[in-house]
């Protein structure tokens, strides 16, 4: 496996940021910008199949969770725990 297949601090902190903001929005329409961005992503990235499969799970979540739905804690505790599995190592991030 090469070194690209993981995700840069970058691009885990856009996933973080669009997630967030999906979650955060009023109703699905102003969340789906956000989704939509999270989705070309999950399909662009050069990352391995396992995190592909984890951003393609958080943004089931993402989805289920934005706007005025029930059980929305759960669904964004699920899609902090997807979050937590995509997140770099401190070594990856170029960070000490």
């Amino acid at each position: 496996m090469g070194n690209r297949e993981q995700l840069t601090g970058k691009e885990f902190k856009e996933i973080k940021m669009l997630a967030d903001k999906a979650v955060s929005a009023n109703n699905k329409k102003s969340a789906e910008l956000f989704i939509k961005r999270l989705d070309f992503m999950q399909r662009t990235l050069d990352i391995e199949p396992y995190k592909r499969n984890v951003l393609a799970e958080l943004i089931s979540y993402v989805r289920a969770a934005s706007g005025r739905v029930s059980d929305k804690e759960h669904w964004i505790d699920a899609m902090n725990q997807s979050l937590f599995k995509l997140e770099p190592s401190t070594e990856d991030m170029g960070e000490t």
